[in-house]
């Protein structure tokens, strides 16, 4: 009788499933909508529950990963008031096409630091 071997337990799943969760990650990585920098994990957890004889186990494998989440949308958004005096959001460079804003009087908007 053969004893097992990481990759012969539950006739080879954990390289499978681990192959499957790596493809994600990468998949995850490459994604420029998520932060760079984020560390992505893979977990790869056994449960071994044995018998009252201890002769036999059940066994539970679970592999998972923890992604980067994506990279919020950021915009602006420029308030005014219509003609009939409500207010309103415009997206960001809306041009002259922004209610009490001209040409000669641009509108101006502080540096973030």
């Amino acid at each position: 009788m053969k004893q097992i071997t990481l990759s012969d337990f539950q006739k080879g799943a954990i390289p499978e499933l681990f192959e499957n969760e790596l493809q994600k990650v990468l998949e995850n990585i490459a994604d420029i909508n998520t932060k760079p920098k984020a560390t992505r994990k893979i977990k790869i957890e056994l449960s071994i529950t044995p018998d009252k004889t201890r002769k036999t186990a059940e066994t539970k494998l679970s592999v998972t990963s923890t992604l980067a989440p994506g990279v919020p949308s950021e915009s602006f958004l420029f308030f005014d008031t219509d003609a009939e005096g409500k207010t309103c959001a415009l997206e960001d460079d809306p041009g002259p096409e922004l209610p009490g804003i001209s040409e000669e009087q641009p509108l101006r908007l502080a540096k973030s630091n």
